[in-house]
């Protein structure tokens, strides 16, 4: 997947993990919530939130 880097963005914010032990909607919503600040494109979404998860969580 292939999307821009927006102007300003020089490193990924700094994103709580997810281990699967606490409410998987209230990480997400965390997640969003800095994202949207930083007015993320969807694309671009989809790469990061990955990094949020644990192996715990992805299994």
């Amino acid at each position: 997947m292939r999307a821009p880097i927006p102007a300003g963005f020089e490193k990924p914010p700094q994103l709580w993990t997810y281990d699967g032990q606490s409410d998987p909607d209230e990480h997400i919503d965390n997640v969003n919530a800095i994202l949207d600040f930083r007015m993320v494109s969807e694309a671009i979404r989809c790469r990061l939130f990955p990094t949020t998860l644990r192996k715990g969580a992805m299994a």
